[in-house]
């Protein structure tokens, strides 16, 4: 346990029982009538992705009961980077990709099993997401390959195109409040490079004005204005222009080298403000989840290909 003082409040970050496995990232998590289910994720099995690892898929629904994860049940496929959306209802899980490339699936997760919901416009993974004013808005992303510039928007069942964003942005974050939708890259898959800020859409016209910030938000986790772990800009750049022959090497760097954020950071009208610290938290692919009243962050990776299985709640004391 790590107590902190930011932004006024004591804040404690807390191990919980780790995942069974190796750990994952790209999975999806949140709270089911009290209690945390964990689904979905990838992993390198058997071995390193820098012994020519195959990368693997899961389907399966783990819930956190009495101290222990048991296994609670089956996705309809194997999906890792989609989106997560707790509601009164269950876990939504919204898009995805697995072995067979990105997926257009909707899913509702709930103590009793997974429903299906109305299917995705195009298969998209990898996309910024929130929920605000009764309505879930995914932005950006990948689809089989190609970046998806759409801002979607899912209410009262019906996907409709909300906006159209002025670049790439993938595995970006969002947040909405006083009827706008901000997005924050994220990277640039045709520019090549990590991108600091992002985009302040209008959900009533669909108008768009540029944000700063001062930081990118490749591989965070984000929920409600909350951002968790993530890439350094610098060092995410220079991996996506590097030539084939030294990916292998930059793979291959201790964890230190990564420089992966280990902070909580929280969207004010002053932009991003820092509100704890603590090493478990610089992770990229984790999930974050409200439980118990706090935050959990979910697996994620140390290092490229490196999965962690653990758990941590990060709460106000």
């Amino acid at each position: 346990m790590l107590l902190l003082l930011a932004c006024g409040r004591s804040i404690e970050v807390v191990q919980l029982p780790s995942l069974p496995g190796i750990g994952l990232s790209g999975l999806y998590a949140g709270e089911i009538d009290g209690t945390l289910y964990v689904a979905g994720g990838c992993n390198f099995p058997d071995k390193p992705v820098t012994e020519g690892g195959k990368k693997v898929f899961y389907s399966d629904v783990w819930k956190l009961s009495d101290g222990n994860w048991t296994l609670a049940g089956q996705l309809p496929e194997p999906s890792a980077y989609g989106a997560y959306v707790a509601t009164a209802e269950g876990l939504m899980i919204l898009g995805g990709a697995n072995e067979e490339g990105s997926m257009d699936s909707a899913w509702m997760l709930t103590a009793d099993g997974v429903t299906r919901l109305p299917a995705l416009p195009r298969p998209l993974e990898q996309a910024a997401w929130c929920s605000y004013d009764g309505a879930i808005y995914l932005a950006g992303g990948m689809s089989c390959g190609t970046p998806s510039l759409e801002v979607f928007r899912l209410k009262d069942g019906q996907w409709t195109v909300a906006a159209t964003l002025p670049r790439p942005l993938v595995q970006g974050i969002a947040c909405a409040d006083e009827g706008r939708l901000n997005v924050f890259g994220g990277f640039d898959p045709v520019a090549k490079e990590a991108v600091k800020g992002g985009y302040a859409i209008s959900l009533a016209d669909g108008s768009i004005s540029e944000l700063d910030a001062d930081v990118t938000f490749v591989g965070s986790a984000a929920l409600d204005g909350l951002a968790c772990g993530g890439c350094d800009a610098d060092v995410f750049t220079h991996a996506l222009n590097l030539p084939a022959e030294e990916v292998r090497e930059y793979q291959l760097q201790p964890v230190e080298y990564y420089n992966f954020r280990g902070q909580l950071l929280e969207y004010t009208l002053n932009g991003w403000a820092p509100v704890t610290a603590h090493p478990a938290l610089a992770r990229a692919g984790a999930a974050l989840a409200e439980y118990q009243g706090g935050h959990v962050s979910v697996g994620g990776e140390l290092k490229p290909g490196i999965r962690t299985p653990e758990v941590w709640m990060i709460k106000s004391k």
